[in-house]
């Protein structure tokens, strides 16, 4: 749709400003040492888990959560070609979720992606002849997602030709109807790693049904140069990978929660007031500015954007917010809007009302799917299926193509 390649334009221009972003929060320190040897392993795996399954001072070589149960038979398979490791951050919901921290969903990604992007630095620092490979879940996902998106469009803390794999388990910003090789539909097999044959890679499928909906936290931000060595395993159902299409208003939710302090029921209703109060009135000046047409005697409202794609933009902590001249501009835009309609009513209000109703109309089709039954009755067991991609053997093929790049690392 074109509302949705807008916004993948859009989320596209902001990975250099996240990835400058995330420079300066590394170099501020906070991420603990990468721990290599003995040696250099031909493959290193960085494991990002999931919410609630780490916190900073996490044992960062301790195979717990659920990539406990993928990372562990790797390395005892080839003990000399791999060595792991875990990122140890937050992983919090606003203190709402138990075994996460405190923080803010939105600031516990944040930390992960910076530690996971420094921590890959290192790798490649102390062994460069040492490939990497991600391995995240839910949470964990996202900011893998997000350091995969970097590098692949050539801004990450490492180039692309150092990552081997990146596989995604339950990633909230799964792009819409994504196959599980995104940009790839139909391929099961994964690419070879940069410089190996693929002889071991070759024999290994990741095969999962297709899931419908996108993220519930999706940009529509691709992998460029990583196209191919990027796996997104997602269970139909998992709201967190497979959200509905039509209910833009869960996604508005889902990012104001993702930035609200959640810990104590005074606290969640301030803080969800302050954000969504915020990100209301920064939809306001947007569409202002953007959206309606005034000069000439006339006012029409012509949307460049849907209203549900400026709310759900606007709550978004990923895409910056209007700067005060941006809200000062609206203001002075609002004023000559008033004043034009003022001096013609009876010529420009019925047909603003028109256009008006008819993205109000728009709004309420954009959330169709909150009001069909038959969409929650699919979403009923969403916590089960969120929480059973180990339970289901949804990770076996995963360690399958950890073990497999291991042995075409090893014998180049």
């Amino acid at each position: 749709m074109t509302t949705s390649m807008t916004r993948r334009v859009r989320a596209t221009t902001i990975l250099l400003a996240l990835s400058a972003a995330s420079a300066l929060a590394t170099a501020a320190g906070g991420a603990q040492a990468v721990p290599i040897g003995p040696g250099c392993p031909a493959l290193y795996v960085l494991g990002v888990q999931g919410t609630g399954q780490s916190s900073p001072a996490a044992d960062l070589v301790a195979d717990t959560g659920v990539l406990g149960t993928m990372l562990a038979p790797v390395t005892t398979a080839v003990p000399g070609l791999v060595q792991h490791s875990y990122i140890a951050y937050g992983a919090g919901f606003g203190g709402i979720v138990p075994g996460g921290g405190p923080d803010p969903y939105a600031a516990s990604v944040a930390d992960a992606h910076n530690q996971l992007a420094t921590a890959a630095a290192q790798v490649i620092e102390q062994c460069p002849g040492t490939l990497i490979a991600g391995v995240a879940y839910s949470q964990g996902a996202q900011a893998l997602a997000q350091f995969a998106q970097e590098v692949g469009a050539g801004v990450g803390s490492v180039p692309a030709d150092k990552i081997a794999a990146i596989a995604l388990y339950s990633n909230p910003v799964r792009i819409e109807g994504s196959p599980t090789f995104p940009g790839r539909p139909g391929q099961t097999v994964p690419d070879p790693a940069p410089g190996t044959s693929g002889a071991a890679v070759s024999s290994v499928q990741i095969i999962s049904a297709a899931a419908a909906g996108s993220g519930i936290a999706s940009t529509g931000v691709g992998y460029g140069a990583l196209e191919g060595r990027v796996a997104d395993v997602c269970v139909d159902g998992d709201l967190a990978c497979s959200a509905p299409d039509q209910a833009a208003l869960l996604r508005l939710g889902a990012e104001i929660a993702a930035q609200a302090n959640l810990a104590d029921p005074i606290s969640a209703v301030a803080s969800i007031n302050a954000l969504l109060s915020q990100a209301l009135g920064d939809a306001w000046t947007i569409v202002i500015n953007n959206d309606i047409q005034v000069g000439g005697g006339n006012v029409d409202y012509a949307p460049q954007q849907l209203l549900s794609a400026r709310l759900i933009d606007a709550a978004d902590p990923r895409i910056p917010a209007p700067t005060p001249e941006d809200a000062g501009a609206a203001a002075a835009r609002w004023n000559e809007i008033t004043a034009t309609i003022a001096g013609n009513p009876v010529g420009l209000l019925p047909k603003l009302v028109g256009q008006l109703s008819a993205a109000w109309a728009q709004l309420l089709a954009d959330n169709a799917a909150l009001t069909n039954p038959g969409v929650w009755l699919h979403f009923a067991d969403t916590v089960a299926r969120h929480n059973g991609y180990a339970a289901t053997g949804q990770l076996t093929s995963g360690t399958a193509w950890l073990t497999a790049l291991a042995h075409d690392l090893g014998s180049r």
